[in-house]
């Protein structure tokens, strides 16, 4: 049995992957409620704002499924924001923290509770966390969303090698997804050009068709997760893929 839990899923690289693993048992983790026509197996409604709420749920959420040795249990950390688009100068700390909420406490919490709740279990183990190609590369008015890329990939890393001496094994990769076609993109068409001086390039990657398939992503991110090596690198990016 594989048991899926994914955050993000109400639109998106999430919506996509809810089509990828629809074979499988799918635990949702949004704000609100999902509109799809894939069975869940579970669905939970958090807001990542809201973190008291989110660290008390988080073994509820885990405790939800019942595998046994043997099973699969996955992990992909989805959910994420690039806003607020400000340059450093005009960010201000309520920015900064919403952002960090979202793309490093959540996940985190998340990396959390998957090896507290499932470490004794011999079962297949694995955590993909999506990064970012910001997490390499400064871009003007993205402070908040590159330095939090930079921040999950650091802590995949950290997880790896905590778990590494594990007897059953928890295994932790991130994936840079590439440029989507997504509500994000549509977020970033509509920056101020003031706070985001690179807009027009991610205006062209959509007037020229330059932007990737959620559903093609998605099948990529599951190709990773599935493999019998996942994990042997620390970092996958979809330009390997295409």
């Amino acid at each position: 049995m594989r048991y899926v839990f994914i955050t993000g899923t109400t639109g998106g690289l999430g919506a996509s992957l809810l089509g990828a693993f629809q074979e499988d048992r799918i635990i949702s983790i949004t704000r609100r409620k999902v509109q799809t026509d894939i069975r869940l197996y579970r669905e939970f409604h958090i807001d990542f704002l809201d973190e008291g709420t989110l660290a008390e749920e988080i073994l509820d959420i885990f405790g939800s499924i019942n595998p046994v040795a043997g099973d699969e249990i996955f992990l992909i950390n989805n959910a994420g924001t690039v806003g607020p688009v400000k340059s450093v100068k005009n960010m201000d700390a309520k920015g900064y923290l919403d952002n960090y909420k979202v793309n490093v406490l959540a996940p985190a919490l998340f990396i959390k509770g998957f090896i507290r709740s499932f470490k004794a279990l011999d079962a297949r183990k694995k955590i993909l966390t999506v990064s970012s190609g910001a997490a390499l590369s400064p871009m003007e008015g993205w402070a908040a969303y590159c330095t939090s890329k930079a921040a999950v990939n650091m802590l995949s890393c950290v997880t790896r090698t905590e778990t590494s001496g594990l007897d059953s094994p928890v295994l932790s990769s991130t994936f840079r997804p590439g440029v989507i076609d997504t509500g994000m993109q549509k977020e970033i068409r509509e920056s101020d050009p003031k706070e985001f001086p690179n807009i027009d390039k991610f205006k062209n990657y959509k007037s020229e068709d330059r932007l990737l398939d959620p559903d093609f992503v998605a099948s990529i991110l599951k190709k990773i997760i599935t493999s019998d090596d996942f994990a042997e690198s620390a970092n996958y990016d979809i330009a390997d893929y295409i």
